[in-house]
């Protein structure tokens, strides 16, 4: 088979299209190469035209799961057709044990009208997919809405409006030295280099210290009364590991779990479906001093928190009074450049911390910022492009604190 008839070159183009909305990388290459892999394979079998695509379209063993659910969509699997008439249906008989249940992701379904030209396949009437997704509810979500407060609905819309925020790393010098036109400093290595093109004159050069990205820490408290919080924080952190590399993400209940290389699959619903397998604690205690503990003892050495972003997502609400989490936190931040706190308690006006574990995190925070809602995530995106942090975002904090206790006490 030398040529392909037809609108299959057509169909592959359209499927590497709807592969890369779904998070796969794949480049010009790979469209060529999965057309020649056609050609010289054949249509004899489908399972020859799966593993052909497979093998050109894909890198990583973590994008064999999308592909394959993207596969089936799109070429059409009769299996998928037949459960997708049967979700329309009364369900009316007990399904087989035996039955292979596997789960259609989300991002596929979603990314799939985004294709251009998607109706031009052989035949359309043969290609109706039921989807009913988005027709139950066309509400429209409020920035300043709680999370605590949303029903599942309002609370999918908000993580799909999460999953397209622009999210951009703090920037931090860097100990070597570019040529810059605006640099801070003098170059006297590149004048003298170009001065052998202006015939000995020697035209003053510009440098500037080269900048990288700054590490980032997540530690997310899963405790019960953070459940509905740390759920959508995962998928903003998700959003950020998938455009940044130094990007380290813990959760913390009444133990620390590293779910950094968890989260860097680009299919989030199979990322929280591990996730919800390693955290046998989701929903449960808080110990938030052993927590620190074991990230200071254990994770600081294997992780580079020198000069680092550590982001604390917790309410502070610890019962045990008589731990030392004041040293602990302490530590913490000696071990990074800026401590922030996220705490959803601050969408309350007259919040004041009278916990006495709310007051040591206090101590050693240097900022301290709501994260109860989609404006509050808008503006710590803000904050997290910033450069320059001074004490002001903590200071602001703690006069009204005083100026609200001065109140209650007069």
């Amino acid at each position: 088979m030398n040529t392909l008839d037809g609108k299959l070159p057509e169909n592959i183009l359209l499927f590497t299209r709807l592969l890369r909305a779904s998070g796969i990388r794949i480049g010009s290459e790979g469209v060529t190469d999965s057309i020649e892999a056609i050609q010289s394979v054949g249509l004899r079998s489908r399972g020859e035209f799966y593993f052909s695509l497979l093998t050109c379209l894909t890198k990583k063993k973590e994008d064999e799961i999308i592909f394959r659910q993207a596969f089936d969509l799109f070429w059409q699997n009769p299996k998928f057709q037949e459960k997708q008439r049967n979700m329309l249906l009364p369900r009316t008989r007990v399904s087989e044990n035996n039955e292979e249940k596997p789960e259609l992701a989300k991002r596929i379904k979603e990314n799939l009208p985004k294709t251009d030209k998607i109706k031009k396949l052989d035949q359309i009437e043969d290609n109706v997919i039921f989807d009913t997704s988005g027709s139950a509810s066309d509400t429209q979500l409020k920035k300043s809405r709680d999370f605590g407060t949303m029903s599942k609905e309002e609370l999918q819309q908000a993580t799909n409006v999460i999953r397209d925020l622009s999210i951009y790393l703090p920037q931090k010098p860097y100990r070597r030295f570019a040529p810059r036109k605006l640099g801070s400093e003098l170059s006297v290595r590149h004048g003298l280099k170009e001065s052998a093109r202006h015939f000995g004159m020697i035209l003053p050069k510009l440098m500037k210290r080269k900048e990288k990205e700054r590490p980032i820490f997540f530690l997310i408290d899963i405790s019960g009364s953070m459940e509905n919080y740390s759920k959508t924080l995962i998928h903003f952190v998700h959003n950020l590991m998938q455009r940044h590399r130094n990007c380290f993400a813990f959760l913390f209940g009444t133990k620390l779990t590293n779910i950094t290389h968890l989260l860097k699959n680009r299919d989030i619903d199979d990322a929280l479906q591990k996730i919800s397998k390693v955290t046998d604690d989701w929903a449960g205690g808080t110990r938030i001093r052993d927590s620190i503990f074991e990230f200071n003892k254990t994770w600081v050495r294997r992780t580079p928190t020198s000069g680092s972003l550590v982001l604390f997502i917790s309410d502070g609400l610890d019962k045990n009074h008589q731990s030392d989490l004041l040293v602990q936190m302490e530590r913490l931040k000696k071990n990074c450049k800026h401590l922030v706190w996220l705490n959803p308690l601050l969408r309350y006006k007259n919040f004041l911390p009278k916990s006495v574990s709310i007051k040591r995190i206090l101590k050693n925070v240097d900022a301290l910022l709501p994260i109860h809602s989609l404006e509050s995530i808008e503006n710590l995106t803000l904050y997290l492009a910033r450069n320059k942090r001074g004490e002001s975002d903590i200071l602001n904090w703690r006069s009204r604190i005083i100026d609200r206790e001065r109140e209650l006490t007069s």
